[in-house]
């Protein structure tokens, strides 16, 4: 058994988002290190604060999803243990999608540099004053969540690759597009 295709489709699309998000975070500490303060640094900045911020959006219909429809059961083949194990998983990625946009979000705010582009800023985070020690915080938290992510990530991928080739059990066809066979 699927997801319902919108499930499948708002998982894509966050895991796209994730996916560029990642390598912009790292550039973007490599040139703020180098000190590079630029147009394209600008551009980075923007596109990474607008993605995350989406990120957050999207992730609260997934919530509204999560809590109002089923999910697919898990093929019998899998141990009691494991499906607590994949349940878990699935509850820390969601905790994370959360915590690193609203990190951000609030270190944006505290700096101040909620400009996303010219004409489009951010709206603050409610209740987080202007505090440059402050947001250099909140930047550490959300770096360190951020890497704590991009790990479960890969850990998530090699999962969704081993149920895919190694295990055949269907696991990897609940959330993608074209009907997979289910055991």
């Amino acid at each position: 058994m699927q997801y319902p295709r919108s499930w499948r489709a708002l998982h894509w699309v966050i895991a796209l988002c994730v996916m560029g998000l990642i390598p912009i975070g790292l550039l973007i500490v490599a040139r703020t290190e180098a000190n590079l303060w630029d147009d394209f640094t600008n551009l980075l900045y923007g596109i990474h604060k607008a993605t995350g911020f989406t990120v957050l959006l999207l992730m609260g219909v997934r919530i509204a999803f999560k809590i109002a429809y089923r999910s697919p059961e898990y093929p019998e083949s899998m141990t009691r243990k494991q499906v607590i194990a994949a349940k878990s998983l699935h509850h820390l990625f969601y905790v994370l999608l959360v915590l690193v946009p609203l990190f951000g979000w609030a270190g944006v705010t505290a700096f101040p540099a909620l400009i996303v582009f010219p004409g489009f800023d951010l709206p603050g985070f409610p209740g987080v004053p202007q505090d440059e020690a402050l947001a250099e915080r909140l930047f550490q938290i959300h770096g360190t969540l951020a890497i704590f992510l991009a790990f479960l990530v890969l850990g998530h991928i090699g999962a969704a690759l081993r149920h895919l080739v190694l295990l055949k059990d269907g696991v990897f066809q609940r959330m993608w597009f074209k009907q997979g066979k289910s055991k």
